[in-house]
């Protein structure tokens, strides 16, 4: 049985993904207590001391790294620490146990400033595309998702970077129509990446929205990502707002 490590795994992400985990042999961490994962081998200790995380990963075939500061608002000082510091703790920790792969959740905010300067009509944010954060938080993202390619190149563990959106039972607002990656499309999506034939990717992690700015091409060619769910559904339920996304409405959009 695959033995994956979750961090994170107090947060509202993890419990969205915890369903579709079923099957492996699961280790849970996070700062504070873990509820909810029966049958894990549940630690409590910060990512960033290195004794901690060592322990942590050893033995694991692969990781799903969800630990965060989440907030698009945080300033770098509260930044620094869950989005940079550990990850690299992490990478160097999973490198010296053998860990074969990393599931590293990035965000659509490491390409955000592209949404933020305005998109022509029908243009998708491509992968591919240099890194354009819209805020620090996007800016610590797109540190994580760089650190992890000179893991994944230099011989550590296959890395993939997923991009997510708005990981939400349901669209709170018309800003989710944007970027909205549905629990459902959550579980197909790590599960997809957790066994696809990659050394190293980035990949948008959004649900199939008819609204949406972010191309998931590459994960659909790559992975075999097929997502179910369209924010769509719920368009005309929702209350106007900018989904968190850094001031990306249309009307408060900067100019190119």
């Amino acid at each position: 049985m695959t033995a994956v490590l979750v961090t994170g795994a107090a947060g509202n992400v993890a419990g969205m993904l915890r369903p579709g985990l079923d099957g492996l042999d699961l280790r849970a961490v996070d700062t504070r207590d873990v509820t909810g994962w029966p049958g894990a081998d549940v630690r409590v200790g910060d990512l960033a001391d290195p004794a901690f995380t060592a322990a942590a990963v050893e033995g694991m075939d692969a990781v799903v790294h969800l630990a965060a500061n989440p907030s698009p608002g945080a300033s770098w000082p509260q930044l620094r620490g869950p989005n940079a510091d550990a990850v690299v703790t992490l990478l160097d920790a999973a490198w010296r146990a053998g860990v074969r792969r990393v599931v590293l959740a990035s965000s659509v905010h490491a390409m955000g400033g592209y949404v933020a300067a305005g998109l022509p009509g029908g243009v998708l944010v491509d992968p591919a595309w240099p890194v354009r954060p819209c805020c620090t938080y996007g800016a610590s993202k797109a540190f994580a998702e760089a650190y992890a390619r000179t893991v994944a190149d230099g011989g550590g563990p296959s890395v993939l970077c997923l991009r997510l959106g708005g990981v939400l039972p349901l669209p709170l607002d018309t800003g989710n129509l944007l970027a909205w990656l549905s629990p459902g499309d959550l579980r197909l999506l790590v599960r997809s990446a957790l066994a696809a034939d990659v050394r190293y990717g980035c990949y948008f992690g959004v649900s199939a929205n008819t609204r949406g700015v972010f191309s998931y091409a590459n994960a659909a060619a790559e992975l075999g990502y097929r997502p179910e769910s369209d924010a769509e559904t719920y368009a005309a339920s929702v209350a106007p707002g900018d989904g968190g996304f850094c001031r990306w409405r249309d009307e408060e959009a900067p100019t190119a």
